[in-house]
């Protein structure tokens, strides 16, 4: 039974069975944890998701990897790996909705924690989207714990504007980190937060995206960079935020979503079928695995509080960049470089290194400010030859349900360096990256797997747009879906209406610093 397969039959499950304000105490006087919470010894080597790969892990020098791209087999990879878990799970998360890819993934955490699995899960406030059933119904069971990083103090939506103009620099650094980690030796690092666009299963606009599957050393790292996190006084425990009438209902709603899941039996079995296909496929090594040297890269979240903060991450690709001889591909959501970013790749340019760059298009960003930022390096750029290219709105794929997405959107953060080197996790390389939000990536040493990530940015560069200098004008060019060999040029942003390239202008008003 083919990946594909697996995965296509996955995403009809979980479709099939999905359709069966109070005030955060002050967090300024914090200095210790609100709450001591273990994190308890074992053997990583005895989890379940080592046992096929001891010989390669004797060797902690090594890690081995693997990418996903795929959306729905993203939330497959990571439902099944809770499946398999033994001892503990870890998620850090910048966005978390309560909808479909959330049931399906917090029911397999929910029965993990009914076979003894330690559960942590880290939510950064200003992503969760919730009404919080299923994440209290969590933290009350007893081997799940939920806190939330950086909380507002205000739980309703519509007062948090005269905290964010009186706290402005406090809510205004997030944790952008997402990892899924298991059992402390595998790892799921990327763009992808906890929601539904973010593995194909909305009728919306899907973001299109990139993982890795680390095994090894990297995990570890991201482990011990996780309870760095957890410990910090700005995560709170969940139970502080809401009243405890509210969370007796909460606790009843949720019991009702667990109730409806189950309540076809013959595609619940489907659904359990294609996981133990997932699982044979992994105890029998059918996945092709990538073993190299493999670092985790994560900012401390004492970044939030920094008087200066600095990115760690940042510091690491320009090192790694200072030895690069041939070529760099970033595929970046939001790609603000700055005037020194900008210099530096002009720099290395002249020095006969190729730079080839994936970023959103005016009419698939879905935040149309940082891209009026990128506008100010775009034409630069495309003058002094580097290959631009701007991801192009789809019409959208025909969903389970026989009805027709609205596009797709970039969101992948990754980068190649000489088809040796590669990156992946949450960091893009603009200023909120760097210098405002906390961010993640592990960097990777194997040339396969480099070059399957070259190959992927390559892909969707084949759909983008290619920016052109043609008539001393910056302009877009593509080849036409409906017409063989016939190129489409643009000389403004395809797809958008003067109203929207009107705004994109005005936005330039905004500071750059805060993209």
């Amino acid at each position: 039974m083919n990946d594909a397969y697996v995965t296509a039959t996955f995403v009809i499950c979980i479709f099939i069975l999905a359709g069966c304000a109070s005030i955060v105490p002050s967090t300024h006087h914090l200095k210790e944890p609100l709450q001591k919470s273990s994190f308890n010894a074992y053997n990583p080597l005895s989890s379940p998701l080592s046992l096929p790969y001891l010989e390669e892990l004797r060797d902690i020098t090594k890690s081995g990897a693997m990418l996903i791209s795929d959306g729905s087999y993203a939330l497959l990879h990571r439902a099944t790996l809770a499946r398999m878990a033994k001892y503990s799970i870890e998620i850090q998360t910048y966005i978390y909705k309560n909808d479909i890819a959330s049931q399906v993934l917090m029911h397999e955490i929910w029965q993990a924690a009914n076979r003894g699995v330690q559960i942590k899960i880290l939510v950064d406030d200003n992503g969760l989207d919730s009404d919080y059933s299923d994440i209290i119904a969590l933290n009350n069971h007893p081997n799940i714990e939920v806190r939330i990083f950086n909380p507002y103090r205000n739980r309703i939506k519509l007062f948090r504007l005269s905290e964010m103009v009186l706290d402005f620099k406090r809510v205004n650094r997030r944790m952008h980190n997402k990892m899924f980690i298991v059992d402390g030796i595998a790892l799921i690092v990327g763009g992808r937060n906890i929601a539904d666009n973010y593995f194909d299963n909305t009728l919306g606009v899907n973001f299109s995206d990139t993982d890795a599957f680390f095994l090894g050393q990297v995990a570890k790292e991201a482990q011990e960079s996780f309870k760095e996190y957890w410990e910090y006084h700005r995560s709170i425990p969940v139970e502080f935020l809401p009243s405890k009438r509210k969370m007796k209902k909460f606790l009843k709603n949720y019991s009702k979503v667990i109730q409806e899941l189950e309540s076809d039996t013959g595609e619940w079995q489907k659904y359990h079928d294609v996981m133990q296909v997932f699982i044979d496929n992994y105890q029998h090594k059918k996945n092709k695995i990538y073993w190299g040297n493999g670092v985790l890269v994560a900012d401390s979240p004492e970044k939030i509080d920094a008087k200066n903060p600095t990115s760690k991450i940042l510091a690491q690709l320009t090192k790694i960049l200072e030895n690069v001889t041939d070529s760099v591909y970033i595929s970046s959501a939001y790609f603000v470089p700055g005037k020194k970013g900008f210099e530096g790749i002009k720099e290395s340019m002249q020095k006969g290194i190729n730079y080839f760059i994936l970023t959103n298009s005016l009419s698939s960003t879905d935040v149309l400010a940082v891209y009026s930022a990128w506008e100010r390096y775009r034409d630069k750029l495309v003058k002094i030859n580097a290959n631009i290219y701007e991801y192009r709105k789809s019409e959208g794929t025909i969903k389970i349900r026989g009805k027709v997405s609205s596009g797709a959107s970039l969101h992948s953060k990754i980068f190649v360096f000489d088809n040796k080197i590669s990156c992946v996790g949450s960091f893009n390389l603009d200023p909120r990256s760097s210098v405002i939000n906390t961010e993640v990536v592990a960097i990777f040493d194997n040339e396969e797997f480099a070059k399957e990530m070259t190959k992927l940015i390559q892909i969707d560069m084949q759909k983008a747009w290619k920016l052109k200098r043609i008539n001393n004008k910056t302009t877009w060019c593509a080849y036409d879906d409906e017409s063989d060999n016939k190129t489409l040029c643009f000389t403004h942003s395809p797809d958008t209406s003067w109203w929207v390239r009107f705004v994109s202008v005005l936005a330039k008003i905004m500071p750059e610093n805060q993209m």
